[in-house]
Formats: structure tokens, C-alpha cells, sequence
């Protein structure tokens, strides 16, 4: 489904990542792991083309590295940050409104609100910005995302500004788009939400210590790279 083949970003004369390869298929989690600082996050940002990078990317065999990030957007994938962006003057219902267009549907909107226990009629005519906390800013924002039905989301740790039990809610409708076919790329902490992940990549100092099965890279991490007192040194 999406293929990856040399993918090398630069910045300031500094190499960030460095020969990443790795492919995913329909229905897959592909989870990033590293230290702060290892580019898993920019990773995310050079699939999406938010960095400018050298590479590669085949969709369903088709070369789209010359795509526009809208074009990239409304076409398959779509890119969850971890800071939900503040928007001042915007109700929850203009927002979610002019993020879906189309997809947009008041019925499901209901359902997705009523998953996190928030009352969609209450919600709609509140403003998006410092009056709501942070968690309820990020419960708006997987709603509205999960709502687009993209092919591909790019996830990076979303789950932060959640409780548990949102957390938890949050695994629960990954989980059934994962079983409707649609696919991830992670970075996250949630135990949980690791353990629905098929295959991922080890990182460190921007380039792949190890990619295999998620058990192994865990092992791996867990006794190599957790507790490291150079992290990022990775030779």
C-alpha cells in the first residue's frame, strides 16, 4: 500500500534521517520507537512532506513524492499532531464543519462525541480555544480527524492530553479501523495501542537500528535503548 525507499532529510547541513525504508499494507499499525530526538517525528512530517526530504513513495504502486501536502491530504493520508492548535473565535461547530465538508454528518458527529461522554448540542456552540482543557481539545480534534476517513493516519502521541479512559476509548476506535481496513504509523507510549501494532522501526540518531515484529523491537528497546546514557549515540 505505501512503500518508503530512501528517505533522507536534511536540515541546516545536519542529517536528520538517514535511509529509512519500510513499507505498510491496508489494515496495518506500524509503530515508531526511539528516544526524544531520534525523528520520529520528523519522519512522520517528511511522509506528509511538512519537511522537505530525498525520496522515495510508491501508494498503491504509484509514485506521489511529487504531490502537494493538500493533494497528499485529500487524497489518502492525513497527520494527527501531538499539540492541538489553538483557534480563537471558532465555535467547535465551524471548525468541525470546515474541516469535514463533505464528510460532514451530525448524526455520526453525535455518536463519535457520546464515545468520549461529551454532549454534542452542548459542545457545538463552544469556542475551540483556552476556554476548553486540553483534553477536550484533543477529543475534538480525533473526532473530527477519524471522521475523514482517510486511508492512512500519521499519529504522533495523540494520546497525551487523554485520561485513562479515553485512552482507552481512543485504542477502541483504532482498533475497529484497523479491522475496516484502515492504517497507521504511530509514535506512542500507550502499551495498549502498541500491542495492536504489526510491524514498526527502532530509531535512533535518525537512522534504523532494527525493523521486525513488534515483541522483538520492545525486547529491544527495553534492554538497549531505555535506559541508555548516550541516547541518540547510536553508532
Amino acid at each position: 500500500m505505501l512503500k518508503i525507499n530512501d528517505l533522507n532529510v536534511q536540515i541546516n547541513n545536519k542529517n536528520i534521517l538517514e535511509d529509512i525504508k519500510f513499507s505498510i499494507w491496508k489494515g496495518e499499525i506500524f509503530w515508531l520507537l526511539g528516544h526524544n530526538g531520534s525523528g520520529k517525528t520528523t519522519l512522520l512530517k517528511a511522509i506528509i512532506w511538512l519537511v522537505k526530504n530525498n525520496w522515495e513513495i510508491l501508494f498503491n504502486g504509484e509514485n506521489i513524492e511529487n504531490l502537494k501536502v493538500e493533494e497528499k491530504a485529500n487524497k489518502w493520508i492525513w497527520y494527527i499532531m501531538q499539540e492541538v492548535p489553538e483557534y480563537v473565535w471558532i465555535s467547535i461547530f465551524m471548525y468541525v464543519k470546515a474541516i469535514l465538508k463533505d464528510n460532514f454528518n451530525e448524526k455520526k458527529l453525535e455518536e463519535y462525541f457520546d464515545l468520549f461522554w461529551l454532549n454534542w448540542d452542548t459542545y457545538k456552540t463552544r469556542n475551540l480555544d483556552t476556554h476548553l482543557s486540553g483534553g477536550e481539545k484533543k477529543k475534538v480534534e480525533i473526532i473530527t480527524n477519524f471522521m475523514m476517513n482517510k486511508e492512512i493516519y500519521l499519529l504522533d502521541e495523540i494520546e497525551t492530553a487523554l485520561d485513562a479512559t479515553s485512552r482507552q476509548i481512543l485504542v477502541n476506535i483504532i482498533k475497529q479501523k484497523k479491522e475496516s481496513w484502515t492504517s497507521f504509523i504511530i509514535v506512542s507510549h500507550n502499551q495498549d495501542l502498541i500491542n495492536l501494532s504489526n510491524y514498526g522501526l527502532l530509531l535512533c540518531n535518525g537512522k534504523t537500528q532494527k525493523a521486525g515484529e513488534i515483541k522483538e523491537l520492545n525486547e529491544l528497546y527495553l534492554w538497549k535503548c531505555e535506559n541508555c546514557s548516550l541516547p541518540n549515540n547510536c553508532k
